[in-house]
């Protein structure tokens, strides 16, 4: 029997990234890491406080939706794929999809 994430775990994650974020070494790839892991936990904490809120007022937490983007784990990506289509961000060095436009590691856009 497994248990499922919760928002609580991601909160703590983040947190935890936050921690480790401060060992980056150029400082506008620490910048925009941080940043994005701010932004990234005020989300969560606001995600708790909104279902608090609807619960208070009996309301519907939140109704199933089609997703905005689809998500994959590093896992799903095909390798060979992302092989052609990646390279290396200019500004933290970690692999970079040439399809995105950005780093998802640290936000550095083309």
């Amino acid at each position: 029997m497994t248990e499922e994430p919760t928002v609580e775990q991601l909160r703590r994650y983040l947190q935890e990234q936050l921690i480790e974020a401060e060992n980056i070494v150029g400082k506008k790839a620490k910048a925009e890491r941080m940043w994005m892991l701010e932004a990234a936990l005020q989300e969560a904490i606001n995600f708790t406080n909104e279902v608090e809120i609807r619960k208070e007022l009996e309301s519907i937490v939140f109704e199933e939706s089609s997703a905005v983007r689809l998500l994959s784990s590093s896992t799903e990506i095909d390798v060979e794929t992302s092989k052609s289509n990646s390279s290396k961000c200019p500004e933290c060095e970690e692999p970079m999809d040439g399809e995105l436009g950005f780093c998802p590691a640290c936000g550095y856009k083309k």
